[in-house]
């Protein structure tokens, strides 16, 4: 059964996998069986339940990924492609993986190796990069985001029209423990996402992006979106998955829900679970420490209904 936009069911949704842990470079076996399955279990903000979720082609408007390591999602993609699925991708490299910040993120030189394979999937604006959280620090200054921009945007640019950034929060209960945790061990914070030395960046990364015709949006801040004079990222938004799948352009677009102040995207259905992203960013919301995601993934069953039991 292939997807076609005439067919959708009236409570169609977007489907996330995930804001809340990396699917595509950690769990690809279970979302392939899902799939097979044609639905998914999964656990909403609030009281702790299990929803249901459809994942036939007449029920999902599109899939948007988050990931930072696509290779082993390749059987899956191609799978979504069969099928002829709408799928976005928000593809994260900064230039950190294999670092103290990104321990288990794999080198630059992989991570373009598989994210060009993913990008030779997919249509021309089908993929937003984000180089995002910019992760400012005194061991990753200004003058290496900048080297480290260029490069990748060099790889990534003749396939990729935009990119999104925003600088590192230090979020409450999620974020703030690990980042006192980083910094006791390496010496070195991240910037406030307020000091000065932020904003002349990101405009040096304005500037990078606008030499290689690519648009640099902002992700979940109206401050630093206003000074650089740029629109807002929509990570998952219908304007962006209309304008790589004009097919969707005949559907009703689904009602804005942002995740955050300052959030642009419209409503989904995330099927990632928290805590189960074991690759260690000491920023990612997602994941509150290393130690925790390894021992609930020990839990994960690739034949189990939700990502977790």
């Amino acid at each position: 059964m292939t997807w076609r936009p005439n067919q959708l069911s009236a409570t169609a949704r977007a489907i996330s996998a995930s804001r809340r842990t990396d699917i595509p470079a950690l769990y690809a076996p279970w979302f392939q069986a899902r799939l097979a399955a044609g639905w998914a279990e999964y656990i909403p903000a609030g009281p702790p339940r299990r929803c249901r979720v459809s994942l036939l082609p007449q029920d999902v408007l599109w899939f948007v990924l988050w990931t930072r390591w696509p290779q082993p999602f390749e059987a899956a993609l191609d799978e979504l492609m069969r099928r002829r699925f709408p799928v976005l991708c928000n593809l994260t490299l900064t230039g950190l993986g294999g670092t103290p910040v990104e321990p288990g993120s794999p080198p630059t030189d992989r991570a373009l190796t598989a994210a060009h394979t993913m990008l030779d999937r997919l249509p021309l604006g089908a993929v937003q990069w984000r180089y995002d959280p910019v992760f400012l620090s005194e061991r990753y200054d200004t003058g290496f985001h900048l080297s480290r921009f260029a490069t990748l945007a060099d790889s990534l640019a003749p396939r990729v029209d935009r990119v999104a950034i925003s600088f590192v929060q230090p979020y409450g209960r999620r974020v703030a423990p690990d980042l006192r945790r980083y910094a006791s061990e390496h010496g070195d914070s991240p910037t406030p996402a307020e000091d000065p030395r932020c904003l002349d960046l990101a405009r040096g990364l304005q500037r990078l992006a606008r030499e290689r015709d690519l648009e640099l949006v902002v992700c979940a801040s109206e401050t630093l979106r206003h000074a650089l004079e740029a629109r807002p990222a929509g990570c998952d938004q219908f304007g962006w998955a209309a304008r790589a799948y004009p097919e969707l352009a005949v559907i009703r677009a689904p009602r804005s829900r942002p995740t955050r102040p300052g959030c642009s995207c419209c409503a989904e259905v995330d099927i990632g679970v928290y805590d189960t992203c074991t690759l260690g960013c000491r920023y990612s919301y997602g994941s509150c420490d290393r130690a925790t995601a390894k021992k609930r993934r020990a839990r994960h069953d690739p034949s189990g209904s939700c990502l977790i039991p």
